[in-house]
């Protein structure tokens, strides 16, 4: 008995160790710089949430699935936060270097403008990947990111710090030690990002 529930154990652990690199995989062969890593983003998220909220484990199947319905609304939807979010980097950036009061005040601002696009690029990541899960579709995608600032606003203090840990951790790991990216920091950084915004929706919903 003990060894036929070690044996299940370990063959789910392997299972799920597969499904996880696997995905992982995928995402990096579809990432294309501004061409499909929105879609790619969106499509991981969406197999990740099927996967560990309803136990659909198919995750390549998913992923796919999810790439190939709506591309070009997903990339409009994830790519635009995206952009914006690297554009903040960039800025912040240059105000740091700076001298003088007037850059150290476009500093701040940036610096705040910049935080709250990153806490928002959790629920963006999310709540796309829902919405192509579920069939409905948002009113506008200015509506969508909306919604998505003023959860990032709403739960700045808790959920904000999580994301900033986990996109810059991530981004940090990569530079460091790029061979990460093959064994699995996209898909686990993406994993994280979810759980923070599932956080972040409870909270919303409470």
């Amino acid at each position: 008995m003990l060894t036929g529930i070690l044996g299940t154990r370990i063959t789910a652990a392997l299972t799920a160790l597969f499904n996880f690199l696997a995905l992982n995989l995928v995402l990096l062969m579809l990432s294309l710089p501004v061409i499909t890593l929105p879609a790619a983003v969106s499509a991981a998220t969406l197999a990740l949430d099927r996967w560990r909220r309803d136990g659909e484990d198919q995750v390549v199947r998913n992923f796919l699935v999810g790439f190939r319905a709506e591309w070009a609304r997903q990339s409009v939807l994830v790519g635009v936060p995206l952009a914006a979010a690297v554009l903040g980097v960039i800025e912040v950036r240059h105000f740091a270097v700076g001298a003088g009061a007037g850059n150290r005040i476009a500093l701040g601002f940036g610096t705040v403008a910049l935080l709250v696009t990153a806490s928002a690029l959790g629920y963006v990541f999310l709540l796309a990947a829902r919405r192509s899960s579920d069939g409905t579709r948002a009113a506008a995608p200015a509506e969508f990111w909306t919604v998505c600032i003023r959860l990032a606003i709403r739960n700045l203090l808790v959920t904000g710090p999580l994301f900033l840990i986990e996109i810059a951790g991530s981004a940090a790991l990569a530079w460091i030690d790029p061979p990460l990216l093959l064994l699995g920091l996209p898909v686990l950084a993406l994993h994280l990002m979810r759980l923070t915004a599932s956080l972040g929706l409870r909270r919303a919903g409470r």
